[in-house]
Parts: C-alpha cells; structure tokens; sequence
C-alpha cells in the first residue's frame, strides 16, 4: 500500500474514474468484475462488482480497483487476473492503451501481458477477443438511488383538496411584512 500512496504523490493521482469495463466478441459480452473473494470474470451484466475505479498513477498508466470488493485489479506473469487487497506496482499497474474505435486495451506494464477475460486455454492472449474494453460510466448507484427514493414516497391522498400537503407549507412572503 505504500507503494500504491507514493505513486498517488503525483498531482493526477487523485483523478478517479467510476466505469463498467465492457468487452465483447461476435457472440458474447460481460463486464468485467472483481468479487470480494478475488475472483476476476465476466457478468453478462451491470453488477454492483463490476464498478470500477480507474486511478492516474503516472501519464498513461492507471490502477484499478473494484468499488464494492476494495480490491486491487492484479495480474501474475502468466496473464492470470486475480483481485488482491495489497498494491504491488509490478502486479497491479497497467498502461492504459486509447484505440481508435473507442475502445482501451489494458497492458501489465512489468509483464507486458493484456487484461482479458478470454478462456484460459486460448492459444494467443494477444490477440483473442476480451482483451479491449469499452469504458462505460457507472449508472447502476444512480439507478439504485432513484429506486430506494420512490420506494420511500410519502403517502398521497387523492380524495384530499391538498393531496400534496402544500396548503400549511406556502406561505406568502408579503404576510411578514411589517409597514
């Protein structure tokens, strides 16, 4: 974690971004998702796992962090993605590679290895499918906000004059006026 802070030190260190990594082949796309256990994989949709957030650590390099699970997006020397609750800088750094058609290419940048979620028995990592993502903003708190407030609406009475209860609640300005 020290680590992680040093790199934090510099001044775009705290330009955060909240994304649904997205990716896809000609039959399937998943969201990319780090669950409380550290398990890395692929949801056929928005969950509260696959919230991420994409942390500047130096120009064109980025950390990333699962928001519900708090753990760190990490790679080992085989391409094996895994979340893990400590940074380490060769594991869980990665350069962040804009394409042209919109989407990023994530790159381990101690290993040279791209995030993927393809199969593990794929023969060429570096050119499989689920290895480019599409950086979708986080709706799913937005969602869930506006759920739980309608849930909570207050009880309206529709026979009533008032059924809004505004009656006692406006109040002219003019009526506190002394002359």
């Amino acid at each position: 974690m020290e680590e992680f802070r040093r790199h934090m030190d510099y001044p775009f260190g705290n330009q955060v971004r909240e994304r649904h990594l997205y990716t896809d082949n000609h039959r399937r796309g998943m969201y990319l998702q780090i669950t409380l256990d550290g398990q890395v994989s692929g949801s056929d949709s928005q969950t509260q796992y696959s919230v991420l957030e994409l942390k500047s650590v130096q120009t064109g390099e980025v950390v990333i962090i699962g928001r519900k699970s708090s753990l760190f997006l990490c790679v080992d020397g085989r391409g094996r993605l895994r979340g893990q609750s400590h940074y380490t800088e060769a594991d869980c750094t990665f350069r962040e590679l804009l394409l042209a058609d919109g989407y990023t290419r994530f790159i381990c940048s101690h290993y040279g290895l791209p995030v993927s979620l393809a199969p593990k028995h794929s023969q060429d990592r570096h050119v499989v499918s689920f290895t480019r993502f599409l950086p979708l903003r986080n709706t799913l708190s937005e969602v869930a906000a506006t759920a739980e407030g309608i849930g909570r609406q207050p009880y309206v009475n529709l026979d009533s004059h008032d059924p809004f209860g505004m009656e006692t609640a406006v109040v002219s300005p003019q009526i506190f006026i002394k002359k």
